[in-house]
């Protein structure tokens, strides 16, 4: 006589053994540190030291100082670089503190070795007093960006830009006089 309850419970007991023959099965018993090719181990070292390998922006100056200009003058500039790491230098962009400041850099790798330029354009339009701008440069370097700045000191080119000046120099205490206004 059909017992379903027996059935069912030879049909588990199958399924059970099935699948357990199929997890040993699965299990591959082989060393697999015997499968690893020494050529790849090689491959994966030299890839592992380059990992480690950075290119290095050594600039000229970090810094310029147009100095003092009349309010309204484009100024440029250039900062030389050369990469003194031991891999090509790739810049994948430059940012300004400013949109009056615009810079100009090379889309090209720079090879170990090799100098570069990035040159720098700055509009002192709506620019009085003392200006500082700061250039991020975005590169594969080891901390990913470096920083350089320009300077300036505009004379105000109106008489509201004067006004203005004149204020914010009374409260930084630093009272220049009309003959230190001008341009050197």
């Amino acid at each position: 006589m059909f017992n379903p309850k027996k059935y069912i419970e030879m049909k588990k007991t199958a399924i059970l053994i099935s699948l357990l023959f199929l997890l040993l099965a699965a299990c591959n018993n082989d060393n697999p540190a015997q499968k690893i090719k020494e050529e790849n181990v090689e491959k994966a070292k030299q890839k592992r030291a380059e990992l480690n390998k950075f290119p290095e922006m050594k600039f000229e100056t970090r810094e310029i100082d147009f100095g003092t200009h009349n309010e309204g003058e484009i100024l440029d500039t250039v900062f030389k670089f050369t990469n003194t790491g031991e891999v090509p230098l790739v810049i994948t962009n430059v940012k300004t503190s400013c949109g009056c400041t615009t810079p100009y850099w090379p889309k090209k790798p720079i090879q170990p070795g090799e100098s570069e330029q990035i040159k720098v354009r700055f509009n002192t339009n709506h620019k009085p007093g003392k200006q500082t701008k700061t250039i991020t440069i975005h590169a594969n370097t080891k901390n990913l960006t470096e920083v350089i700045r320009i300077k300036a000191y505009n004379i105000p080119k109106d008489k509201k830009g004067k006004e203005k000046l004149d204020k914010v120099n009374k409260i930084l205490n630093n009272k220049l006089t009309p003959e230190q206004l001008k341009i050197k």
